[in-house]
């Protein structure tokens, strides 16, 4: 089968098949997945790229599918075996977003179906009704159930966000943002270049760019294959680092000679920025419940130069109670921020989740609070759109520790207008709105005495 010209093998479409089987059984995620099956399988380039574009494209438009094939078709989805249902997933997938010819797309329902003679003939009937309709499908008119069906959001998450949005025209905007592809945005490292030092040196690579509109520090990359042959990624002159997070870290206000606290670390992308930011100069305690996270991070920070960052273990955080001058949570979530990186987890997410981790963020957040010394910061962040798990976190735990005050984004340093503060103090990024990721931030002080 060729696509834009290419000759793209039935084995690519059949791991495909491979793949969507064991996300949907909830096996693994699809990054790791992929990554297992290119160690395993000869696949050229091109049909690398076709397995990621459909996986990803297939995860981000599932409620969009689904609801054609139920249209095209008499039988229940639900009835359906997952080979059979995915197989056509993937070709109706094809009919919509692929240049793919009508023939070769009946060709390839008509070899993944062919092991099962009950429903090969139905999977080949339901795909040429597909092609046939596609232009002329009809959407419910029900602004709501419109978002649902075309936008491909789970209902709880679509309601969710009309409470919180308070309008249909935003949901529909960060529901259509969330299934577009994002850039591919990096963060240059100031310990080893500049901003216009290393899009020059990127663009001598073939690699052009463009500057991040609300971050100083970061670029967009206009292609993003083989971006980590580039000399630039090897001599560590920048990390990838999406805008928003770039500026959720900018709220601490980190400066050398300070000591900065990431308690909640992972693989460190935002404690190597703090290391920049304070140019090396103090000390940055980054730690994390993950041993082989903090191993990692260790790595990325002697290729960065990052030589300030000292790793901690959550017992050894003790030491330093009181004596943080910012403490940065970036606290685990439910990634409703993320969605367009990471569109499985919409399909996977439940409501019961989001209340469980607003309460497990509602611990952290009191337990490493007493790692901020008297007139330190404590900044607060999460990648997602949660009540739950941003401002009512962030109230309930003025309310129950008075001598912490919010300090409004708008009255810091570099954070105007145009960077995102809203009018209840609080940061926001919003895919629909910053073609970012969606990211909350806070800003808190102790008070002295």
């Amino acid at each position: 089968m060729r696509k834009n010209n290419v000759l793209i093998r039935q084995k690519t479409y059949n791991s495909v098949l491979l793949l969507l089987d064991s996300i949907f059984s909830g096996k693994k995620y699809p990054d790791v997945l992929i990554n297992e099956l290119f160690r395993q399988e000869d696949l050229s380039r091109d049909e690398k790229t076709v397995v990621v574009e459909f996986v990803y494209g297939i995860l981000r438009h599932l409620g969009r599918l689904d609801y054609i094939i139920g249209h095209a078709s008499r039988a229940r989805i639900t009835n359906l075996s997952p080979d059979i249902l995915n197989s056509i997933r993937i070709c109706a997938y094809q009919a919509l977003f692929s240049d793919s010819s009508a023939a070769g797309i009946v060709n390839n329902i008509v070899a993944m179906s062919s092991h099962n003679t009950k429903l090969s003939g139905f999977a080949e009937r339901t795909i040429e009704a597909i092609l046939k309709n596609k232009d002329t499908v009809v959407f419910p008119d029900n602004p709501i159930e419109y978002i649902l069906a075309y936008h491909s959001h789970p209902r709880w998450i679509v309601e969710k966000w009309m409470t919180g949005l308070g309008s249909i025209k935003d949901v529909e905007a960060l529901c259509h943002a969330n299934n577009t592809e994002p850039p591919l945005m990096i963060r240059v490292n100031t310990l080893r270049s500049d901003i216009a030092s290393l899009q020059k040196m990127l663009g001598e690579e073939g690699y052009s760019s463009s500057r991040t509109e609300l971050s100083p520090f970061g670029l967009i990359v206009d292609k993003k294959e083989d971006i980590f042959k580039t000399r630039a990624f090897k001599e560590g002159f920048f990390e990838v680092q999406d805008e928003g997070s770039q500026l959720v870290t900018l709220l601490t206000g980190a400066k050398p000679g300070e000591r900065v606290i990431d308690a909640c670390a992972g693989n460190g992308g935002k404690s190597l920025f703090l290391s920049s930011l304070m140019k090396n100069r103090g000390t940055v305690i980054a730690s994390d419940l993950s041993p082989m996270k903090l191993a990692n991070l260790r790595k990325r920070a002697t290729k960065a130069g990052a030589f300030n960052i000292k790793t901690a273990n959550k017992e050894s955080l003790t030491e330093y109670d009181g004596k943080g001058d910012c403490v940065f949570i970036d606290a685990p979530c439910s990634g409703m921020g993320v969605f367009r990186r990471n569109p499985d987890s919409k399909w996977r997410l439940t409501p019961q989740d989001v209340e469980e981790l607003a309460a497990k963020q509602k611990e952290i957040l009191s337990k490493y609070s007493r790692l901020v010394r008297p007139g330190g910061r404590l900044i607060y962040a999460t990648c997602t759109i949660s009540k739950e798990e941003n401002e009512d976190n962030v109230c309930d735990f003025l309310n129950e520790n008075k001598d912490f005050y919010l300090v409004p984004v708008s009255e810091l340093s570099g954070f105007g207008s145009g960077k995102s503060p809203s009018e209840d103090g609080f940061f926001r990024s919003l895919p629909h709105i910053h073609n970012t990721d969606g990211f909350f931030g806070a800003v808190m002080m102790r008070q002295i005495g």
